[in-house]
C-alpha cells in the first residue's frame, strides 16, 4: 500500500484487513522479505512490551515506508497519550493506544494525534508520514487528520461495558488484547462476559451503528 492510500477507506469499507507483526528490532532491509507477498494493509510494532530506541525506530519507518507498509505503532502505555503525536512524528501511519479503559484517555488520544481543529498536536514534519516536499503545514495538517489512525485496545471487561464511551469519531480502529483479556475475565467472574468472544461480540452489537472498524478476527493479529 502506498504512503498516501487512504486508510481510513479501508477500514470503513468492511472488506477484508489484514495487520501483520513487525519488530523494530527487524533489520531494515528484511522489511521487504518479510512483507512480501503476505498482502499486509499494514503491520503492528509493539512498543509496549519491548524495547526500542527513538533514532533506530526513526529509521525503521523510513524503511517500511519504502517497503510500502504503512506501520501503526502500539504506545507504551494508556498514561503515555502524551507521547502520540511524538511517535507521529517519526512516520507512523497511526497509533494504537493499550488498555484503554476510560473517555479521558482518548480525549488526550485525540488531542495529541490531532492538528487543530480536531486536536492540538505540535507540528513536526521531518519524518512525518505522507508528507512531501512542497507541502504546506497547512496542507500537511489538513491530510493528516482527513488520513491518519487512531486505534483503541480493549483488554478488560470493564472497557467492552463502555465502549460506546470510548469511541468518538476520530477513532476508526478496535483491536482486542486476548491475553490480558483472558486475565481480566479471570479475575472478574462476576463480568457479564464468560469468554473473549462474548466480550467482542457485545462489542459488535454496540457499535453497529458507528463508523468504526472493530477487529475481531485471527488474534493477536490477522485477517479481520
Amino acid at each position: 500500500m502506498g504512503a498516501n492510500m487512504n486508510l481510513r477507506e479501508l477500514l470503513r469499507s468492511g472488506g477484508p484487513l489484514h495487520i501483520g507483526l513487525l519488530s523494530v528490532e527487524l533489520p531494515q532491509d528484511d522489511i521487504p522479505r518479510k512483507a512480501a507477498g503476505q498482502g499486509w494493509d499494514m503491520a503492528l510494532v509493539d512498543l509496549q512490551h519491548g524495547p526500542y530506541e527513538e533514532t533506530r525506530l526513526i529509521a525503521f519507518l523510513a524503511a517500511a515506508r519504502a517497503a510500502g507498509v504503512p506501520i501503526l505503532l502500539r504506545a507504551p502505555h494508556p498514561a503515555a497519550v502524551w507521547q502520540l503525536g511524538r511517535l507521529l512524528d517519526f512516520g507512523a501511519a497511526g497509533v494504537l493506544v493499550p488498555m484503554v479503559e476510560t473517555p479521558e484517555t482518548v480525549r488526550e488520544a485525540v488531542a495529541n494525534v490531532y492538528y487543530p481543529p480536531v486536536g492540538n498536536r505540535s507540528c513536526g514534519l521531518r519524518w512525518a508520514y505522507g508528507y512531501g516536499p512542497g507541502q504546506s503545514p497547512a496542507e500537511y495538517a489538513a491530510w493528516w487528520n482527513a488520513n491518519g489512525i487512531l486505534a483503541i485496545q480493549i483488554e478488560s471487561a470493564q472497557a467492552a461495558l463502555r465502549i460506546r464511551d470510548l469511541l468518538p469519531p476520530e477513532v476508526h480502529l478496535v483491536l482486542f488484547g486476548a491475553v490480558d483479556l483472558s486475565l481480566n475475565l479471570a479475575a472478574n467472574p462476576g463480568s457479564p462476559f464468560a469468554a473473549i468472544e462474548d466480550l467482542q461480540q457485545h462489542v459488535v452489537e454496540r457499535t453497529r451503528d458507528l463508523d468504526v472498524r472493530i477487529a475481531v478476527g485471527n488474534m493477536p493479529y490477522g485477517r479481520f
